[in-house]
């Protein structure tokens, strides 16, 4: 770049010699002498452009390129773009409307009115920061500003990692993460955008929306590739430490229930054929000690999920199946509870529009500390359009029918944007 501009600059003073010598040169002389100093202020143009776009991409390199070894310049602006000092971020919201025809009052998360005929929340706002450290090392946080009762807000640090990739065969993630039970949950975080329909499966809500299952631990977790040929194995190894804390349905005046959760270990191992680009064939086996909140958290139970999921997702096909078995069993003798659910999905897209179509099943024993979700199960109806890259609209119909309660059937209409 210094060699171009020390050769237009000696250009620039040949022209200028030949200016001064020509000022009783002819009029056609003078002419091309006007043609010649265009071509160079164009030239000169063009070229204060091209160094303006290479100093700003050695201002704002790609994450993956910061290395101690290779220091860079600062950012020209304090803020430009999804950056901020190194920090690149992606922005999720959403709107809500809901309207249920329950005669006994359900669960409200959210912003949802329980008992009411129907009302707008925002739900979720979800910011997602990522930063390089080194070619190896970066960190990721997931921060959420959730909607809560009579439009009351609170923040939530949903995801918060240091993150080092070794190589294909190891990563490693330690902070605040969601678990690997299944696909579900690691597939699609907080943001409403990332998936099909307007809720989560309730077998893989969120603990705080009243979902069963312990979504998120602190710990470590390290995944990585198993040489397998075409077969495409991969593992997943968690350690951690969760708190599962989830309302009841129906408000059944015990509050929300405590499990305190001991620390708990997560095995998955899944398969992504290279045959069939799209297809994942996998399961996991998660273990922890749990307190029953009903009889008080020093009776301890051993908690043991199994999940078995075939997924197949393509730019425009999605189909999504996982099986759950979750076995509860006292440490010091007594009754032991194996509970069933699963769900099962399909979505095909066609332009704009993406109708999808979802069944669920959860089969809780009475007798067991999820007394006050039973039997539960029902298809879901709805699709979803998106106007651009940015900003989409899903209607969904749901019915749901409840053992010893009324069939609950629901509309929910949702905007999601990212940003």
């Amino acid at each position: 770049m210094a060699r171009k501009q020390l050769w237009i600059q000696f250009a620039l003073i040949l022209l200028i010699a030949n200016v001064c010598r020509g000022q009783t040169a002819p009029d056609s002389d003078q002419q091309i002498i006007r043609e010649l100093a265009q071509q160079v202020k164009e030239l000169q143009e063009k070229v204060a452009v091209l160094q303006s776009k290479l100093e700003a991409k050695g201002a704002q390199p790609a994450a993956a390129d910061i290395s101690p070894a290779t220091p860079q310049e600062p950012p020209t602006s304090v803020f430009d773009g999804h950056g901020f000092h190194g920090i690149q971020w992606r922005g999720f919201g959403e709107v809500n409307y809901k309207v249920l025809d329950q005669k006994v009052p359900e669960l409200a998360t959210s912003g949802f009115v329980p008992g009411s005929a129907g009302n707008f929340y925002a739900g979720d706002f979800d910011l997602l920061l990522t930063s390089a450290i080194t070619d190896k090392a970066s960190v990721l946080a997931e921060v959420v500003v959730g909607e809560d009762d009579a439009q009351r807000f609170d923040v939530d640090l949903e995801r918060g990692l240091f993150k080092y990739d070794y190589n294909d065969h190891l990563k490693a993630s330690f902070g605040r993460y969601h678990t690997g039970i299944g696909y579900y949950n690691t597939a699609f975080h907080s943001g409403k955008w990332l998936q099909t329909a307007t809720d989560r499966p309730l077998i893989m809500e969120f603990a705080a929306h009243g979902g069963l299952l312990p979504t998120q631990a602190i710990g470590v977790s390290f995944t990585g590739w198993i040489p397998s040929g075409s077969l495409g194995l991969n593992y997943l190894i968690e350690y951690g430490s969760s708190d599962t804390i989830r309302p009841e349905f129906n408000e059944q005046g015990r509050g929300p229930d405590d499990e305190n959760n001991g620390n708990s270990i997560n095995f998955g191992l899944f398969a992504r054929p290279d045959g069939v680009p799209g297809l994942q064939i996998g399961g996991s086996v998660y273990h922890d000690r749990i307190s029953n909140f009903q009889k008080g958290p020093t009776v301890r139970l051993g908690q043991t999920i199994v999940n078995g999921h075939v997924v197949y997702v393509t730019h425009n096909i999605e189909i999504l199946n996982e099986g759950y078995l979750i076995r509860h069993a006292y440490e010091h003798g007594g009754p032991i509870y194996d509970m069933p659910a699963f769900y099962t999905q399909f979505s095909r897209q066609f332009g704009r529009i993406s109708p999808y179509f979802r069944y669920q099943y959860i089969n809780a024993n009475p007798q067991s500390m999820y007394d006050d979700v039973k039997l539960r199960h029902g298809p879901s109806f709805g699709a979803r359009y998106d106007f651009n890259a940015n900003i989409g609209f899903k209607a969904q119909l749901d019915h749901t029918l409840r053992k010893n309660l009324p069939d609950l059937n629901g509309l929910h209409l949702q905007l999601v944007f990212a940003f």
